[in-house]
């Protein structure tokens, strides 16, 4: 990956109670974890930030996941507006290196009434 942020990345086992009715990973505990690393890189990066999710790329699965498949789901700022930065998004199995998907999500910063806000300034 080239960008000019940290990658950050999180490791997961696939359990049991994260399969849907055929077997393979169900796709909304992908799409939290998702998510999730991306208000975490976004507030990592900028530390003073108060980030909520404006939007998300579409979630194209190319590989399936299974019960006992160890992922590892990376985010990394790519671009930075006045109010919001751009958060790509990726998964692979951390055994076969395979990709599982890649997106592209929108995190805006917000003051305490909820308002847009500029994000700090990188210290």
């Amino acid at each position: 990956e080239t960008s000019a942020f940290r990658t950050h990345e999180k490791t997961l086992l696939v359990r049991p109670e994260h399969l849907n009715h055929f077997g393979g990973l169900f796709g909304g505990y992908m799409m939290k974890w998702a998510d999730e690393m991306a208000f975490n890189v976004a507030s990592l990066t900028f530390p003073g930030g108060s980030f909520v999710t404006r939007r998300f790329d579409s979630f194209d699965f190319t590989a399936p996941v299974r019960k006992g498949d160890i992922i590892k789901v990376f985010a990394c700022v790519e671009s930075v507006k006045t109010t919001s930065c751009l958060v790509s998004v990726w998964c692979l199995n951390a055994r076969t290196q395979v990709q599982v998907f890649r997106t592209v999500g929108v995190m805006v910063n917000i003051d305490a009434s909820g308002t847009k806000a500029p994000i700090p300034a990188l210290r």
